[in-house]
């Protein structure tokens, strides 16, 4: 379903242990724009919804909600320099050259998203 490359691993570990907070998870969204691009989003919840798929990646506990499934199905997270001094998330589908940046978002829950919309 999803997958995360070992830079991407890497990012998500360091800001999952500084400060530690047991029972923390990243949280994955996407949707398809009215323009058929997918917007994806990510940012770390302690909370869990009944519904919502948990899959681990990497050492990673990913929540995913229902909606999210179907537009994020096949997608690879990973850390990547855009210019110098510029490193970011990006998503891309398994296969694809095509990334979308995403902007980071501190522990605490919340969305960063590849697209200025916000993320379901």
């Amino acid at each position: 379903m999803i997958e995360i490359t070992a830079a991407a691993a890497e990012q998500i570990r360091a800001a999952l242990s500084n400060p530690p907070t047991p029972g923390l998870a990243l949280r994955v969204a996407a949707r398809r724009g009215d323009d058929g691009e997918t917007e994806y989003g990510m940012g770390f919840d302690e909370r869990r919804e009944q519904d919502e798929e948990v899959v681990t990646d990497a050492g990673i506990t990913l929540l995913v909600s229902p909606p999210s499934m179907e537009p994020i199905a096949g997608t690879v997270i990973d850390f990547v320099e855009i210019a110098p001094g510029d490193r970011r998330f990006v998503f891309y589908r398994a296969g694809s050259i095509e990334a979308e940046a995403a902007q980071p978002t501190p522990p605490a829950g919340g969305c960063g998203c590849g697209n200025s919309g916000g993320c379901g």
